[in-house]
């Protein structure tokens, strides 16, 4: 007999699996339905049952004959799964971290080697987490657990195939007709959603060619780092409600500790907090709103993607991703340990080792999509959601788009003219050609002025110097740190060092800060 002993997910092509496999779901709730789509799968693909898939999914089945645990996890990795083993070798999972924290033989450790890969990437990469022993089944993979121990496997490889044999034209065709399946197969019956707008092309798209009520907007009353006036004219053409939903200095503190529990592990996205403290106030008018992720890793939409030249110059390429900010030697100055052996660079080279086959585009396409996509831009719509209870659904992370993404030559991504550029001539078909063609804002926060405030950079200045930051940071190096950017005369001098980094001053601060606190509430609490 098999058990579906932990699940989370959505199954996009529900209908065509209960069709293929023969399974009468009418009448069930959409829990009862993946639940015997899963076990139905089982039966009939075994290990390969992920590749048959369209959906974001983790689950863990246990067959209680052979004495054995699958677990998996969807391609893309829009769920998330984790495991545990015991000093007793028992293995303990779930689709949260916490959910570890109560199982006998769980031993809630720091693992410190990785607090220099979050300094430097300002989240998590890879399969380990900074809970000692705690790992994340990676994309695409599969975990077995049985009489013969754990064994870890792949169903599914993310890989590049170009077909030069398409305009422009015809790439936009396949992906209106893609993102207008996804869009009907994201959603049951009776289900209306809201969906999240700024004022750029992905989320444009996603209003236009959706049934959403409500366009709604992450505001700030610095205007130059609000889109709310760009978003609002949008939905106007479109016919659309439309909502600025205000995040304010206050709503973006308090919502600190919340959004660290909520995600387990720490991350220094601004745009993620900020997107969280939205989320508490939409969800008390939506319950469902789609959201824009993976239109920007899958096209090439970040202007990261314009250095490609950079790394046909260099003998020995490295790309470190889209949010790397603090190097070996900046980390070796914070931390009163660094581990020479952990090398963010050899991570990386790892990491995309099988892209370096394809074009320069590609392979940056490959190293984000094994990374920063999975592991801080999924990892944050997943927390988020589960966080607020607001649920959020993202059109463009559906394998028929994907695929397409992947078929696709770079050329029609981007290039000196521009990028995205199949996603924005399906787009201006329904949006006005400013919408289409407006550069991405990159979903700014003005959390730099905000952290000059004294009501809130005395927490700050309270955690740099407490018994948490000491466990691992050279306080005085970071009093120095905190010293520079508020305009005080640094207690450690680094005239050079701090002169040429100005820019980077308060994201140092809050990566360092968000670390502390998480520590604070999950070690020292």
């Amino acid at each position: 007999m098999v058990e579906l002993k932990a699940y989370a997910g959505l199954i996009r092509n529900h209908a065509e699996l209960a069709g293929e496999l023969g399974v009468d779901v009418s009448n069930c709730s959409r829990a009862e339905r993946e639940e015997k789509l899963i076990l139905a799968a089982w039966n009939a693909w075994g290990e390969d049952m992920g590749s048959h898939i369209n959906g974001q999914f983790a689950f863990a089945l246990y067959d209680a004959d052979a004495d054995e645990l699958f677990c998996a996890r969807d391609p893309l990795g829009a769920e998330l799964f984790f495991y545990y083993q015991a000093a007793d070798g028992k293995l303990l999972y779930g689709t949260q971290i916490k959910d570890l924290f109560d199982q006998p033989g769980f031993v809630r450790e720091l693992n410190r080697e990785l607090v220099q890969f979050y300094l430097g990437f300002t989240y998590v990469p890879g399969e380990e987490t900074l809970f000692k022993g705690v790992y994340k089944l990676e994309p695409g993979g599969f975990l077995k657990f049985g009489r013969d121990g754990l064994a870890l496997g792949r169903y599914w490889e993310l890989s590049f195939e170009p077909d030069e044999s398409k305009t422009l034209d015809e790439w936009a065709d396949e992906l209106e007709k893609a993102m207008e399946a996804s869009l009907r197969d994201i959603l049951d019956e009776g289900e209306v959603p809201d969906s999240f707008l700024s004022g750029g092309v992905d989320s444009s798209y996603i209003l236009a060619k959706s049934n959403a009520k409500c366009g709604f907007c992450v505001a700030y009353e610095d205007q130059k780092a609000s889109e709310e006036a760009d978003a609002r004219a949008t939905a106007e053409y479109l016919g659309r409600e439309f909502e600025g939903v205000s995040v304010s200095q206050a709503d973006f503190f308090a919502s600190v500790d919340e959004f660290l529990l909520a995600y387990e592990q720490p991350s220094a996205d601004v745009a993620g907090l900020a997107l969280y403290a939205a989320c508490k106030k939409v969800a008390e008018k939506s319950s469902l709103c789609f959201s824009g992720e993976g239109a920007d890793e899958f096209f090439a939409g970040y202007s990261v993607y314009n250095n490609v030249n950079r790394l046909r110059m260099s003998p020995d390429p490295v790309y470190f991703g889209t949010t790397y900010i603090m190097n070996d030697a900046e980390q070796r100055r914070y931390l009163k340990h660094f581990y020479a052996e952990r090398s963010a660079k050899e991570f990386m080279k790892e990491r995309g080792a099988k892209g370096r086959e394809y074009d320069p585009l590609n392979w940056m396409l490959y190293v984000d999509l094994r990374s920063y996509f999975e592991g801080s831009i999924l990892f944050n719509s997943t927390k988020i959601s589960r966080g607020t209870g607001l649920d959020i659904r993202m059109p463009y992370c559906d394998l028929r788009i994907f695929d397409i993404a992947r078929r696709m030559p770079s050329h029609f991504k981007a290039d000196k003219d521009g990028n995205k550029k199949a996603l924005r001539a399906a787009a201006s078909r329904v949006l006005p050609h400013e919408v289409a063609y407006r550069k991405k804002l990159g979903f700014p926060v003005p959390v730099r002025s905000w952290l000059a405030d004294a009501s809130v950079n005395a927490d700050i200045r309270r955690a740099f110097e407490s018994e948490a930051a000491a466990e691992f940071f050279n306080v005085d190096e970071i009093g120095a740190l905190l010293d520079e950017f508020l305009g005080q005369k640094p207690r450690v001098k680094h005239p050079v060092w701090f002169a040429r980094h100005q820019a980077l001053l308060w994201r140092h601060v809050w990566t360092i800060y968000l670390l502390i606190r998480w520590y604070e509430l999950f070690f020292c609490e």
